[in-house]
């Protein structure tokens, strides 16, 4: 006995399902023309904007830094300005406030930075110091963001020797 084998013809109507998909599915296909340059151009564009932060972001956080260091020397150049009048006098060691706004502003102005920028306070026991500056971007300007603000503050009291500072109840 021989076996016969007759083959099934597939159903006519998932044939022509499956044609007319291809068919949709080729069609759509045809149409995304280009559509791969608009995904290139938008990634180009991210990356570009990533690069642009992580660049000027560090140029922004090397000025602060620098600030920071100016800010901390002239509150040190102001809080050095003893009142020699108070201390000659009683033994008092204290800061002239007058002599050490001049000396903090006279540092900061010798390092380049506009007096407008610069705010010093001075009393007696301490000179706080604020300084504030622009960077200039590098790639952000591309995404219109032509400079980025940076400031930097810092505090020094005036201290006798080592440890002893003037100032009771300072950190």
């Amino acid at each position: 006995m021989t076996a016969h084998h007759r083959r099934t013809a597939p159903p006519v109507v998932g044939t022509l399902a499956r044609t007319a998909l291809a068919r949709r599915v080729r069609a759509v296909a045809r149409d995304d023309d280009g559509a791969a340059s608009v995904l290139v151009l938008g990634l180009v564009v991210v990356l570009m904007a990533v690069a642009g932060l992580v660049v000027d972001g560090g140029r922004a956080v090397n000025a602060r830094a620098a600030l920071l260091d100016a800010a901390e020397q002239a509150a040190r150049a102001g809080a050095n300005q003893v009142d020699i009048g108070s201390l000659r006098s009683g033994g008092q060691v204290s800061i002239d406030p007058t002599a050490a706004r001049r000396a903090a502003e006279d540092f900061l102005v010798a390092q380049g930075h506009a007096p407008a920028d610069i705010g010093v306070v001075a009393t007696s026991t301490e000179v706080e110091v604020h300084v504030q500056g622009e960077v200039e971007t590098a790639l952000l300007s591309l995404v219109l963001i032509d400079s980025l603000d940076v400031e930097g503050s810092a505090v020094a009291r005036a201290a006798v020797g080592i440890t002893d500072e003037i100032v009771t109840g300072a950190p």
